[in-house]
């Protein structure tokens, strides 16, 4: 019998391809995603829970920053018992080494930790052991097989570039790679003493403002990342406020109002957004994570519910079938069998679409958001246990739902062609008609909005212009000491319309607080910047008073400010501010990205000798050969100096970043949201314009022309698409709002966003609805009045 069935099942399957095809490609395409947000949201949840006994291991974070001074953990093991291991852990943005052929490259992931890293993170080496003095170096096999091949590494020497020059670190092991789901990811790591030589890197691109000595690091260094693992029962809030004392030997003038705690290692990923220090390691959105969960619950129910659509569309397109079979003697319960036998294997089928939207899905993810998504998620057991409950669900509840109507319904009545719906059930589906085009709008109203906000971002800024500003670094002394001779040199380079250097160049990232002061008296704090002569008209930034910096001359430094520290502190040009002389005031200007409002600045001027930075203000026309003539000069002074430029319109690009990102997943969903509208839309349509077939028959059968017929079944549909618009409108505007909070300065949230998101909502409608509607209007009444 059940073989029987199922060939029943496959043969009505295939007499009715269209809404089946239809069905099937809906349904791989919802259930698809659902298991990708699916995947993401138990990969997000995941992160450090690979470590053993992860309960017990925590980070210290001082106040607001996940990053604290050197000897703080390794003080905690000494004094306290509770604390049963720890390990300091610190990461640069990039080094520089030369491998064993000579050849120069850029690192990115290159770590420093103690050596007790890898017994409290599990970690093991495949070879070898970790570096037990600063002359030695351990790489993770991937890094082994990139740079190294087939070759062991064991014992070969890297010369890595420190600002103070190369040092030779033998490599002494090869470690298993970090997890996809580690917060931490290096891919080298050296001995944690050793980073006090990177330290230096920054301290000399602040050039005159710097201090560029090699020390060990010690309660002054604020930049690791300190792990400490408890006793099982240890108190984590009694062990930090232990450790309060530890302030005392901090460097910092607001140490007062910082406390120390200890968070959970579990927590580091998606607990970390509001923390400083967390710079190069991987770190998660848990509001960006709350909205895939709302997003694939939305998908979830959108997609069953268009299912029973499609379903019942398709049913109502064979009751004279069924009713046939209800008069040769099927029982109620054969119907329902067959119906639902029906059901489960369109909803099996469409699990074959759904792997190709997850192997899309995953590489689009990765590669939108940034994130480690890999195939190894489906190891889990919640990736087969629910997946397969929705499937299963699914099938079976639609089947059943569909069933019970057309099992209780008389087969006379059956065979006459009348439709199974009443009023109620066509009230509901126009009213997820509505939901269905509401969620739309909403989306495309959405991918409008950030894509206007994103490029109000890229050129709205105020008082500067980075357009065609190029960018490199002077990396090197030899660099740096030859600031001078470069500029002198790539004047006469056609093209260049005007060159000169900084430690930070505007838009940048990162604030850098400045503080003047007195010896022994006040002290103001700005946001700051160190530029050298002839950048303000660079980058286009206006003097209103005074003047902008002349050549550098030694002594006591000239200051620029900015309109909000003239007007904050009351000072003009050529007075002093503190012991400062004010040289010049600019007019107001974004140092920074469009998210943060512009603050009181102050501008000091770097030493020609001491630059970090060189820009170069292009006129876009031979851009190519004057890369290609720095090029050569950087070169030629420093022959083993990773030559590196970017435009400074690429750091504005950077600030945007997520913004982008989000910009992309939305317009992902809002193409989502238009097939299943689309599909929605159509069974619907389907039902209705089925049971409208006496209708159609009567009014062309008293002269009613096809426009006619076509504009009364479209008007049906078109006015539930507009009930969907009013709705979504006040919910986009408050969605994209509160979004836009982010911003410091935003563009106006312009009427024509909604007009486009509507008219391609109506269009999409009416696009959806005609081809059944001209398919009904054409059709011989005789047909549909035959059994009246």
């Amino acid at each position: 019998m059940l073989t029987s069935d199922f060939k029943s099942a496959i043969r009505s399957i295939l007499r009715n391809k269209f809404p089946s095809a239809i069905s099937i490609f809906g349904l791989g395409i919802g259930l698809g995603c659902i298991i990708i947000l699916l995947a993401l949201i138990i990969h997000e949840k995941s992160f450090d829970r690979f470590i053993p006994d992860h309960r017990s291991l925590y980070r210290i974070v001082l106040g607001n920053s996940a990053q604290t001074p050197f000897p703080v953990a390794e003080s905690m093991s000494k004094e306290f018992p509770e604390v049963r291991g720890f390990f300091r852990y610190f990461q640069a943005s990039s080094i520089q080494i030369k491998t064993p052929d000579n050849q120069m490259l850029m690192v990115r992931g290159f770590g420093f930790s103690d050596s007790s890293l890898f017994p409290v993170m599990g970690m093991d080496f495949i070879t070898g052991t970790f570096p037990v003095s600063p002359l030695e170096i351990a790489v993770s096999d991937e890094a082994a097989m990139k740079y190294f091949g087939n070759l062991s590494p064991l014992g070969e020497v890297l010369s890595v570039r420190f600002p103070d020059g190369f040092s030779q670190l033998t490599v002494s092991g090869v470690f298993k790679s970090f997890p996809a789901n580690s917060t931490l990811n290096p891919s080298f790591i050296a001995d944690i003493k050793l980073s006090a030589k990177t330290f230096m890197d920054f301290q000399k691109r602040l050039g005159d403002f710097g201090n560029a000595e090699n020390q060990p690091p010690g309660w002054k260094n604020n930049e690791f990342s300190s792990y400490v693992r408890l006793d099982e029962k240890a108190d984590p809030a009694a062990l930090a406020g232990k450790i309060e004392k530890y302030k005392e030997f901090i460097q910092t003038g607001d140490k007062e109002e910082m406390h120390f705690r200890l968070q959970p290692v579990s927590e580091i990923y998606l607990g970390s957004g509001e923390l400083n220090g967390v710079y190069f390691l991987r770190r998660g959105n848990p509001g960006e994570l709350k909205y895939f969960e709302i997003i694939s619950l939305i998908i979830l129910l959108i997609s069953i519910a268009n299912y029973v659509l499609l379903a019942r569309a398709g049913v109502s397109e064979k009751v004279h079938q069924m009713g046939t079979r209800k008069v040769f003697g099927a029982s109620h319960a054969k119907i329902r069998r067959l119906i639902i036998l029906e059901s489960m294997i369109i909803v099996l089928l469409s699990l074959i679409p759904a792997t190709f939207v997850i192997d899309f899905g995953i590489d689009f993810i990765n590669s939108t958001l940034n994130k480690t998504l890999s195939g190894g998620i489906f190891a889990s057991p919640f990736m087969w246990v629910l997946p397969a409950l929705v499937v299963l669900v699914t099938g079976f509840l639609a089947g059943w739902l569909i069933g019970l109507s057309v099992s209780e319904t008389p087969a006379l009545k059956l065979i006459s062609g009348k439709n199974l719906r009443s009023g109620r059930p066509a009230r509901w589906n126009y009213s997820f008609l509505v939901l269905h085009f509401a969620i739309f709008m909403i989306l495309v109203s959405g991918v409008i909005a950030v894509s206007k906000q994103i490029k109000y971002s890229m050129s709205g800024y105020r008082g500067i212009i980075p357009g065609n500003v190029l960018v490199a670094g002077l990396n090197s002394d030899e660099l740096r000491n030859s600031f001078t001779t470069i500029c002198n040199e790539m004047k006469s380079v056609p093209g260049v319309m005007n060159i000169a250097g900084g430690s930070f160049i505007p838009p940048f990232g990162n604030h850098l607080p400045i503080n003047l002061a007195v010896a022994g008296g006040d002290k103001l704090r700005f946001d700051g910047l160190i530029m050298g002569e002839g950048m303000t008209e660079l980058l286009g930034i206006e003097v209103i008073e005074g003047s902008s910096f002349g050549p550098y001359k030694p002594g006591p430094p000239e200051v620029l400010i900015n309109e909000s520290s003239a007007k904050k502190y009351n000072v003009r040009a050529g007075e002093n501010l503190l012991a400062f002389k004010v040289r010049g005031i600019v007019r107001d200007f974004n140092a920074h990205s469009l998210h943060t409002l512009i603050e009181p600045l102050v501008i000091l001027q770097q030493n020609p000798d001491r630059m970090g930075l060189l820009a170069i203000k292009t006129d876009d026309r031979n851009d190519e050969a004057i890369i290609k003539k720095l090029r050569e000069l950087f070169i030629a002074i420093s022959p083993e100096e990773i030559f590196e430029t970017r435009y400074l319109e690429d750091d504005v690009e950077s600030f945007y970043g997520a913004e982008r990102n989000q910009f992309r997943i939305i317009g992902a969903f809002s193409i989502l949201a238009m097939v299943l509208s689309v599909m929605g839309l159509f069974g619907i349509s389907l039902i209705t314009i089925s049971g409208k077939k006496k209708e159609i028959g009567i009014r062309k059968v008293t002269g009613a022309s096809i426009s006619e017929v076509l504009f009364m079944l479209n008007s049906d549909f078109l006015k539930w698409v507009l009930a969907g618009i009013v709705i979504s409108v006040p919910v986009s505007i408050l969605l994209i709002l509160k979004w836009m909070d982010r911003f410091a300065y935003k563009t106006s949230l312009s009427w024509w966003i909604f007009a486009v998101a509507g008219c391609s909502a109506v269009i999409i409608a009416i696009i959806s609805v005609s081809w059944q509607s001209l398919r009904a209007a054409t059709r011989n009444p005789v047909e549909a009045l035959r059994y009246e």
